[in-house]
């Protein structure tokens, strides 16, 4: 049992991180078309960044406050 789990264990963790990625990915494509942000601009950050990011744009975007919103993501634009 143990030799298979330690076979298996560079396996899971390259699939742990393929999966990590692809979700930080789709954070960033979502972002990129649905405000226009530039993805030079997201790629510099990291993937915490972009969830934070990605949550407090959806904060403002539940308050309804416009002006708010485009001042954060005015920063991130071309």
């Amino acid at each position: 049992m143990t030799i298979i789990f330690l076979l298996l264990s560079p396996a899971l963790f390259a699939l742990f991180w393929i999966v990590r990625f692809q979700i930080c990915a789709a954070r960033r494509r979502r972002l990129i078309y649905t405000y226009g942000i530039d993805s030079k601009k997201l790629r510099k950050l990291s993937c915490k960044e972009v969830t934070q990011l990605r949550k407090r744009i959806a904060v403002l975007d539940g308050k309804k406050d416009a002006y708010e919103l485009e001042g954060l993501v005015k920063h991130y634009r071309p």
